[in-house]
């Protein structure tokens, strides 16, 4: 008679084995520049997804769809066709009854999308963990982990749908009706009646719903309160699938106990406070705070840390990018939400009675982090001899870091890599913002650097800021500005140019149309993309 526990043992030697190909490749990457690149580079020019994420969620899903399903098919089929033909034991409930061929079909199917569901789930939750020990070594995008996991939700979510309508198109076939099979267990039910296994399955499936209705982009937007604590039930559908079937614990022990590790970091951050040094309240409306803590001594350009006000919530922990720090103070910047009942609402408004009150050397925080992936054009080694940086809004913290960190490497201004910073914003006032004076002096004495602000809304006026320094109030075009920026300073040799974006979705979509439409009219200039998204 066939057995579940051959294809069982199957199917985990290949999830293992697709972990350990997935390692070596993220090591290959990390130890080679040249892979690093490719795996990198956008899918097409005018799209964040990467190759490498593209590739390797390619290969997940032929491996779980395909690969996996066609490996334990036949096993399964014997399985269900020699129970069949029992006249005792286990085969007594299927010989109650004729079994069409469709019946086989279905119940190998089930089967078959039970195993690659367990797959999905392990390799769903290897991301989660914000500390991650793997994704910290292998120096993976936190960008393009947190998409991966995301796509694979859905994936799951679906291929669920998938599993229950071949149970109903299975079981409807018996007399037993489908509302009693799945929702009621008698009184009295020993632990292992298959009644529980249909139960514990609509449990998790409905929790499930439920976490992916809630991760939708625009409740993300709209209500992310709502979105970070339904997230949490995860676990719970988690549990009803262990209950379901217990085999999948063993694809879940890796993500499991990488997010248990990041659990106790988390909950260790929360017993141990910092306290703010300084909160300026901006005249445009954003907060700068800086925040004295030795937490973010090794923060690297281009990551955030996690911020939690315990004074307005005990539990939310919410992303503010890393403007400047040192060995004993971290500075963030940030906005207040338009939704008064939001948190980074409740947070500006505790922060600006402090600073009126004087007491703002008294607001404790939690943070966490850092985390994120550090700027590949601002990295030590790195090459392009022309550094452009396109942000709108509260983007502009995300490269502030990166910037100072090429300023304070390249002393000399002739080894100084030329700096463009292109600014947009449809707040009034940010040229008075309090963390870019410090580039507007660079910008006045070093040829190299220049920043140039666009005012996106229309009640402002063109004002000169700084020598050199142009605030305009139109939409930036970034095509127009590399052409005007960037086509001067090629020469004989090939010109090294590196586009850092970050900004809402339709912003970066329109850099990254911009610049696949610069690269291709200037050949002799060699460009490459970093994008950070506000939405992924």
């Amino acid at each position: 008679m066939g057995s579940r526990r051959v294809p069982v043992r199957n199917t985990l030697a290949i999830f293992y084995c697709f972990l350990a190909f997935t390692a070596m490749t993220a090591f290959a990457s990390k130890k080679v520049s040249v892979i690093r690149r490719v795996l990198g580079r956008p899918l097409f020019g005018t799209t964040t997804v990467t190759i490498g994420e593209t590739a390797w969620f390619s290969l997940a899903l032929f491996i779980c769809l395909i690969g996996v399903p066609a490996m334990i098919w036949p096993p399964y089929w014997k399985m269900w066709a020699s129970m069949n033909m029992m006249t005792g034991g286990m085969g007594d409930g299927l010989i109650t009854m004729y079994w069409p061929w469709a019946r086989y079909v279905y119940e190998t199917l089930i089967l078959a999308t039970g195993d690659s569901l367990a797959l999905i789930l392990g390799l769903c939750i290897l991301p989660v963990s914000k500390n991650s020990i793997l994704a910290s070594y292998f120096d993976l995008p936190y960008t393009s982990t947190l998409r991966t996991h995301m796509w694979l939700g859905y994936t799951l979510f679906w291929l669920i749908v998938f599993h229950l309508i071949i149970t109903i198109l299975s079981y409807v076939l018996d007399e037993t009706p489908l509302a009693t099979l799945f929702f009621y267990v008698a009184p009295g039910s020993p632990w292992g009646q298959s009644n529980y296994l249909f139960l514990t399955g609509m449990l998790s499936f409905f929790i499930f719903g439920v976490v992916l209705l809630t991760s939708l982009s625009y409740v993300r937007r709209v209500a992310y309160n709502l979105f970070y604590l339904t997230h949490f039930l995860v676990f719970v559908a988690v549990l009803f699938a262990y209950f379901h079937v217990s085999m999948s614990i063993f694809y879940m022990i890796p993500g499991l106990c990488l997010y248990a590790l990041d659990g106790a970091l988390r909950l260790f951050s929360t017993f141990s406070s910092d306290h703010v040094a300084d909160i300026t309240v901006e005249e445009c409306g954003y907060l700068t705070v800086t925040v004295a803590t030795t937490a973010a001594k090794n923060a690297k350009p281009g990551q955030f840390m996690r911020v939690n006000v315990p004074a307005v919530s005990r539990l939310e922990f919410h992303p503010w990018s890393v403007v400047s720090c040192s060995d004993d103070s971290a500075t963030f910047l940030f906005a207040p939400g338009k939704n008064a009942k939001e948190w980074s609402a409740r947070v500006a408004e505790y922060f600006t009675a402090a600073v009126r009150e004087g007491r703002q050397n008294t607001v404790a925080v939690h943070l966490q982090g850092p985390f994120g992936k550090e700027i590949e054009a601002v990295k030590d080694g790195a090459k392009s001899e022309v550094l452009v940086f396109y942000v709108a809004g509260t983007g502009i913290a995300a490269c502030m870091n990166g910037i100072h960190k090429v300023l304070r490497r390249n002393m000399n201004d002739e080894e100084l890599p030329k700096i463009r910073v292109f600014w947009a914003t449809r707040n009034e006032f940010m040229e008075r913002l309090t963390i870019i004076q410090p580039l507007f002096r660079e910008s006045k004495s070093r040829a190299g650097v220049s920043i140039r602000m666009f005012q996106t809304s229309d009640t402002m006026g063109t004002a000169r800021v700084e020598q050199d320094t142009l605030l305009v109030t139109h939409r930036p075009n970034l095509k127009h500005l590399l052409a005007a920026e960037v086509v001067p300073l090629k020469s004989d040799r090939p010109l090294q140019v590196s586009v850092f974006v970050c900004g809402p979705l339709e912003f970066m979509r329109d850099a990254l149309e911009s610049v696949d439409a610069f690269a291709r009219g200037n050949k002799g200039i060699q460009v490459f993309t970093e994008v950070e998204s506000f939405d992924l």
